[in-house]
C-alpha cells in the first residue's frame, strides 16, 4: 500500500555534467550525492533523526522508507494508523502490523528535511541501521549506483529525452533495460526482464537484498527444484515479517540481462513469493556493476565493473554480446571519461571504496585503501574499526585488535568496536576484559537498541548465563516484530533450562519459540531440557524425539533423552543414547556434569540417575 507523497524535496547543488556531442541539450542536475559506505552486503548512508546520528540502509526494492519497530520507540517517533486500512504490510518473511511514524527533522547529505513520514513496521534490518531508505525518495529522481566506490547519487535530467544516460564510459559496451512501469503509482519500481537457463524472468533490482534470490515461483520457471542434484540448503534469511525462510544454493547455467550473459555461477533460491517478482537481483549484482537508473525514461543502465557477480567465491564464465546475433566476447573494464568517477581524493573517499572492496573479498586493496583513509585522517575512529573488520575477515586477528584499540582510544563509547573486541577477547580466553567491554557496550545503549542481541550471545559464549538472560530479556521486551524473536526466545529458554532457574518461564519462552519455528531441532532440544528439569520425562522423551527427527546429530538431544529414559527405567536404551552422545561431543559428560543433569528431579528432587 503506498502512502501518499512526501511533500519536502531536497537539492543539494547543480551539476552540468560534460557531455558527448549527442548529449548538447541533456544536463543531469545533481540533487544530491549520498556517500554509502558498505559494510559487508549493506549500503549504509549515514543519517540524523531529529539531530541523533543513524544509518539508514540504501534499498532500492523498498517500495517506501521504513524504520524499525524498536528505532520508532526509541526515538519517539509520533504515529497513526496506515492510510485506507491498511495494517500490515508485506515482505520476505511475511506480514508485518504497520503504521506512519513522522521524523520531524530528517538530515540526509547535510540537508534537513521537514516533517518525513516512514511506514513504521517489522524488526531491525541488520548492521546497525535503523531501517530503510526506499523508493518513495529515491524514485522520485535518476538515481546512479556506483556502490563499489560507496557512490550514489541522485539526478535530475533535463532536455536528455531518450538519450543513453550510461556517461561514465562510452567504450565499454553497456546494457539498457527496459523497466516496468507501474501507473497506480508515482513510485518507480525497479524492475525489468532476466533470463534464467533461457527463461524470461521478472526480476526486482533490490539493493535492500544482501544476495540475489529466484523466488519459489521464479526457480520453478527456471526448471529447478530444491530435490535436484547439487542443490545445497543454504540457512534461512529474514525480511519485513516475522518469519525466516529457507534457502538453497543451485549451479545456474546462464543468467542474461540484455547482452550480458552469465555461465556457470552459483545463485540462491528461497522458499518465498513476492507479488509478481521472479527473481530479486541484489547487492552483489549492484557491486560487480555500474548502474544508472533513469525512472525518467523507464530504463535503467549498466556496465560490468569485473569480478564475480552472484557467487562471490568464484568467478563465473562472464560474455557480453558486441551487438545481437554477433558472437560473445568477454568484457573489457569500463573506462572512466568523467571526472567525478576518477580514484578518491579524500579519507572518506578511499574508506567508502576500501568497503567495496571488502564486500567483494578483495581484501588486499580494501586494506590498502583504509589505511590510506587512516593515514589522512587519523582521528575518525570509524576508519580503524572498518579496517579491523577487514583484517577479522582476512584470519588477522592481532592487526584487527589493534584497530579496535585505536577505534576505542579515539572514541571510548564505540558500541560496535566494543563488541568487536569483546568477541575477539572470549576467542583469546580473555573472559574478564571481554566482559568489560560488554558492560561498556550495554551503558552506551538504549534499552531497545539491537545490540542487546550480539551481547546476550557474547554473555553466552563467557558462560554467564545470568547476564545474558537479562541481555535477552531486553531485547525481547523491544522486538516482538523481529524474525529472530524466535531464536532469542530460544536462547533464553535455553540458559534458564540450563541453569534450572524460572522453569514456567522457559516452558513459555520455548512454547512461544516453537509455534513460531516449528521446525527446529534446537528449539525441541531447550523444551526438553525444560521438562527433563521438571520431571516432565515423558514430554522430555517426546520433545528429544522431535529434535532428533530434525537433527540426528544433536548431541545435547541424545545425551538428555537418555537421562531421561534411564530416570525412568529404560537402562539399556537410556546408556545407548547417551553413549551416542559422547561419540558426538566427548566433552558433553563433563558439561552435563557441571549443570547438575546428573541429578534431575522434579519440583526440586534429587534423584540420583547415573550415565552407566
Amino acid at each position: 500500500m503506498m502512502l501518499r507523497r512526501l511533500a519536502s524535496g531536497f537539492v543539494l547543488a547543480a551539476l552540468a555534467l560534460a557531455c558527448a556531442p549527442a548529449w548538447a541539450n541533456c544536463q543531469l542536475d545533481n540533487v544530491a550525492a549520498l556517500p554509502v559506505t558498505m559494510l559487508g552486503m549493506r549500503a549504509l548512508l549515514p543519517a540524523k533523526i531529529n539531530g541523533q546520528d543513524v544509518q539508514f540502509v540504501v534499498d532500492s526494492g523498498a517500495f517506501y522508507s521504513t524504520i524499525s519497530t524498536a528505532d520508532a520507540d526509541k526515538f519517539k517517533l509520533p504515529r497513526r494508523q496506515m492510510p485506507f486500512g491498511a495494517n500490515y504490510i508485506s515482505g520476505v518473511g511475511g506480514d508485518a502490523y504497520a503504521e506512519v511514524g513522522t521524523v520531524d527533522v530528517l538530515t540526509l547529505a547535510n540537508t534537513p528535511l521537514k516533517r518525513i513520514e516512514f511506514v513504521v513496521a517489522g524488526g531491525e534490518v541488520g548492521e546497525g541501521s535503523v531501517g530503510l531508505l526506499g523508493e518513495n525518495i529515491l524514485g522520485r529522481w535518476d538515481v546512479e549506483y556506483d556502490l563499489a566506490k560507496g557512490s550514489v547519487h541522485i539526478w535530475e535530467p533535463k532536455g536528455c529525452g531518450r538519450s543513453d544516460m550510461s556517461y561514465w564510459t562510452k567504450t565499454a559496451p553497456d546494457q539498457i533495460v527496459d523497466l516496468d512501469s507501474d501507473h497506480r503509482s508515482y513510485v518507480m519500481n525497479i524492475k525489468g526482464p532476466v533470463y534464467v537457463n533461457g527463461v524470461r524472468l521478472t526480476a526486482m533490482f533490490d539493493t535492500g537484498a544482501s544476495a540475489s534470490f529466484l523466488t519459489r515461483r521464479g526457480a520453478a520457471r527456471a526448471g529447478i527444484k530444491s530435490s535436484d542434484p547439487g542443490v545445497a540448503f543454504a540457512g534461512y534469511s529474514s525480511g519485513i515479517g516475522r518469519r525466516a525462510v529457507k534457502n538453497w544454493t543451485v549451479l545456474v547455467k546462464s543468467f542474461k540481462i540484455d547482452q550480458e550473459e552469465i555461465r556457470n555461477t552459483k545463485m540462491r533460491f528461497g522458499d518465498f513469493d513476492i507479488d509478481d517478482v521472479d527473481m530479486l537481483v541484489g547487492m552483489d549484482f549492484f557491486l560487480a556493476h555500474h548502474i544508472f537508473v533513469s525512472n525518467s525514461q523507464h530504463k535503467m543502465y549498466l556496465t560490468y565493473n569485473g569480478g564475480p557477480v552472484f557467487d562471490l567465491s568464484q568467478t563465473p564464465t562472464l560474455m557480453i554480446a558486441d551487438a545481437p546475433g554477433a558472437p560473445p566476447t568477454p568484457a573489457p573494464p569500463g573506462a572512466v571519461t568523467d571526472p567525478s568517477q576518477a580514484n578518491p581524493t579524500d579519507a572518506a573517499g578511499f574508506a567508502r571504496r576500501g568497503a567495496g572492496f571488502a564486500a567483494r573479498n578483495e581484501f588486499g586493496p580494501a586494506i590498502a585503501d583504509l589505511s590510506k583513509a587512516i593515514d589522512m585522517a587519523p582521528t575518525v575512529a570509524d576508519y580503524p574499526y572498518q579496517r579491523g573488520l577487514i583484517y577479522l575477515r582476512n584470519k588477522q586477528p592481532f592487526l584487527a585488535m589493534a584497530d579496535f584499540d585505536q577505534t576505542l582510544k579515539l572514541k571510548p563509547d564505540d558500541v560496535p568496536a566494543l563488541i568487536a573486541r569483546a568477541a575477539l577477547r572470549l576467542a583469546g580466553h580473555e573472559t574478564a576484559q571481554a566482559v568489560q567491554d560488554l558492560e561498556a557496550a550495554d551503558k552506551a545503549s538504549a534499552k531497545q537498541d539491537d545490540v542487546h542481541f550480539q551481547i546476550a550471545e557474547l554473555y553466552e559464549r563467557a558462560d554467564l548465563p545470568p547476564a545474558a538472560i537479562d541481555q535477552f530479556s531486553l531485547w525481547i521486551d523491544a522486538h516482538s516484530e523481529d524474525a529472530r524473536l524466535p531464536g532469542a526466545l530460544n536462547g533464553r529458554c535455553w540458559l534458564r533450562a540450563l541453569t534450572g532457574v524460572d522453569l514456567d518461564k522457559a516452558l513459555n519462552d520455548c512454547n512461544r519459540a516453537i509455534r513460531t519455528a516449528p521446525k527446529n531441532a534446537s528449539m525441541f532440544d531447550s523444551r526438553g531440557l525444560v521438562r527433563l528439569r521438571l520431571g516432565d520425562l515423558d514430554q522430555a522423551i517426546a520433545d528429544y524425539d522431535a529434535s532428533l527427527a530434525i537433527n540426528p546429530k544433536l548431541g545435547w538431544s541424545l545425551y538428555g533423552r537418555g537421562l531421561a529414559k534411564t530416570r525412568k527405567g529404560m537402562t539399556a536404551d537410556g546408556a545407548a543414547d547417551i553413549a551416542a552422545a559422547v561419540a558426538i561431543n566427548p566433552k558433553l559428560a563433563d558439561e552435563a556434569k557441571k549443570r547438575g543433569l546428573l541429578q534431575v528431579g522434579g519440583g526440586g528432587a534429587a534423584d540420583h540417575v547415573t550415565a552407566n
